[in-house]
């Protein structure tokens, strides 16, 4: 199965036959050398992916090229700008029901679980679950605002395969890398550094990114690179200012809400 054969056959698929297609190709491949079983599926996936990743990218983006480039700066703006908009929104309309729920809890639980619902404190009792359900799920809008980008494969949605470990796949320096994407330099624990690791020490260029270029690296090893915010945004062509300036509005947009509920 040569690259250019496997692109062309890819390509004009549906994402359940390139599944298909891909799982087909991964049983082929040897596991032996890698020890950890657990990791077995990622790294065929991996293997297969790597093989017609390059032509692949070279079509997505001289598609991006023909039909008006989504990396125009008004373009990329405006793509941008509509998924951090359905973000903000989508959270808001959480943290709505949130706020109605714990105010249902602090108005008539006779039994309240901690201090802050004892006190009917309903902003305290509140901002914790939204912080933390904020940075939970704004780790997947990263990969969704960099698969604009047509030097970006997001295994799952164009393959309908999730690589363990891996978020995205980045066409860089005629280089394929498999990365894992996360928020800020510190977002990972020391206790999911070495799991990070391992995951990503299985592939040939792996990479550690960071969207943001805040805080103190928690991850360390000097066999896997690692970019942080502007160095990664214009690895694959995007305009960094772009990204912070929407983020921007849309952490706003949502701290605004929090404010009129909280208010309330």
């Amino acid at each position: 199965m040569s690259t250019a054969l496997a692109a062309e056959t890819l390509i004009p698929l549906t994402v359940l036959e390139r599944k298909a297609l891909i799982l087909h190709h991964a049983s082929l491949i040897d596991v032996i050398h890698i020890a950890d079983k657990d990791l077995h599926k990622a790294y065929k996936y991996a293997k297969v992916i790597s093989s017609i990743a390059p032509a692949y990218f070279e079509y997505q983006i001289a598609q991006n090229k023909q039909n008006g480039s989504v990396l125009e700066l008004n373009i990329q703006s405006e793509l941008i700008s509509i998924k951090t908009d359905k973000f903000a929104n989508d959270f808001i309309d959480w943290l709505k029901a949130d706020f109605e729920n714990k105010s249902a809890i602090i108005d008539h639980y006779p039994n309240p679980k901690n201090l802050f619902e004892l006190c009917g404190a309903k902003l305290l009792v509140t901002s914790n679950s939204v912080t933390r359900s904020l940075s939970t799920t704004m780790g997947s809008l990263w990969e969704k605002i960099s698969n604009i980008s047509p030097y970006i494969i997001n295994p799952e949605l164009e393959f309908g395969i999730k690589i363990t470990g891996i978020d995205i796949i980045i066409f860089s320096e005629e280089t394929v890398k498999f990365a894992q994407l996360k928020t800020l330099k510190g977002t990972l624990t020391g206790s999911q550094a070495p799991r990070a690791k391992k995951e990503l020490s299985i592939h040939q260029n792996p990479l550690f990114i960071a969207a943001f270029n805040l805080g103190q690296w928690t991850f360390n090893d000097p066999n896997i690179p690692r970019i942080a915010g502007k160095a990664f945004w214009e690895q694959i062509h995007m305009d960094y200012n772009l990204v912070e300036s929407n983020v921007r509005n849309m952490l706003q947009k949502i701290d605004r809400a929090f404010t009129e509920l909280a208010a309330k």
